[in-house]
C-alpha cells in the first residue's frame, strides 16, 4: 500500500500538467473557431452582396419568375401528329422546347382550334441538328455523329431526317443510266418532264448526285 501511494504521488504532477495542457489546447481551439466565425461573418455577406445570392431572397426571386417553358404533354394537346412519333423514338429524351424554344406563353395563348399539325413559334434551323450531331472526338463513339463536310454536303438535314422520329429517309436512287444524258435539271427542273419535289431547287449535277446515287454496280 505504501508503495502504491508513493507511485500515485509521483504521477500526480504529470496528470495535473496533462490536464492543464488539455485545457490550454481546448481554449486555443475555441479561440480559433471564434476567429473563423468572425471571418466567415465578414466574408459571407461580401460574397452574397457581390454575387447577389441569399438563401431566402434567392428562393423568392426564383419563385417570382414567370415560367417560360411548358411540359411536352402540353404540346401534345395540339401537336399530336408530331408528339406520337417523338414519344416512341430515340428523341423522346429530347424535350420539345430543346429544339423549338420556350413555349409556355405560346401554349397559354394559342387557340384550341389550331391545326393539329401546325408548328410552334420556332421551327428548328439546320444548325440545331449540328449542335448535338456534328462529329467531335469529345462525344461518345456510340452517339450518332456526322462529318458535315462529307455527309451529303449542301443538303439540308431535315430534307432527309424526320426530327421527331430521329430517322432518315434515304433519297431515291437514280433509276436510269446517266450515260450520254444532259444535266439533271434538263428533265428535273420544277417545270421539266419529271419535276423535282417541292423544296428542291435547281442545282448542279454534283449537288444532285450528293444525295441521289445509282444502284451499286451500275454505270
Amino acid at each position: 500500500m505504501t508503495r502504491l501511494r508513493a507511485a500515485l504521488a509521483r504521477r500526480r504532477p504529470t496528470t495535473r500538467a496533462g490536464i492543464f495542457k488539455g485545457i490550454l489546447a481546448g481554449g486555443a481551439l475555441v479561440a480559433a473557431l471564434a476567429v473563423a466565425s468572425v471571418a466567415l461573418a465578414v466574408v459571407v455577406p461580401w460574397v452574397y452582396g457581390e454575387y447577389g445570392f441569399h438563401p431566402v431572397e434567392n428562393a423568392r426571386t426564383w419563385a417570382a419568375l414567370t415560367p417560360r417553358y411548358a411540359d411536352a404533354v402540353v404540346c401534345q394537346r395540339c401537336h399530336e401528329a408530331e408528339y406520337a412519333p417523338w414519344k416512341g423514338e430515340r428523341h423522346a429524351t429530347v424535350t420539345c422546347e430543346s429544339c423549338h424554344g420556350p413555349l409556355a406563353e405560346h401554349a397559354a395563348t394559342a387557340p384550341l382550334e389550331a391545326p393539329a399539325g401546325a408548328l410552334g413559334l420556332q421551327k428548328p434551323g439546320e444548325g440545331q441538328c449540328a449542335v448535338c450531331h456534328e462529329q467531335s472526338p469529345a462525344k461518345p463513339t456510340a452517339f450518332a455523329q456526322v462529318d458535315l463536310a462529307a455527309h451529303y454536303p449542301g443538303g439540308p438535314c431535315l430534307g432527309c431526317h424526320d426530327s421527331h422520329a430521329a430517322t432518315a429517309v434515304r433519297p431515291p436512287e437514280i433509276s436510269h443510266s446517266l450515260a450520254r444524258l444532259p444535266a439533271c435539271v434538263t428533265c428535273h427542273a420544277p417545270a421539266g418532264l419529271k419535276p423535282v419535289p417541292v423544296g428542291h431547287v435547281e442545282s448542279s449535277d454534283a449537288v444532285c448526285r450528293a444525295c441521289h446515287t445509282r444502284p451499286a454496280g451500275s454505270e
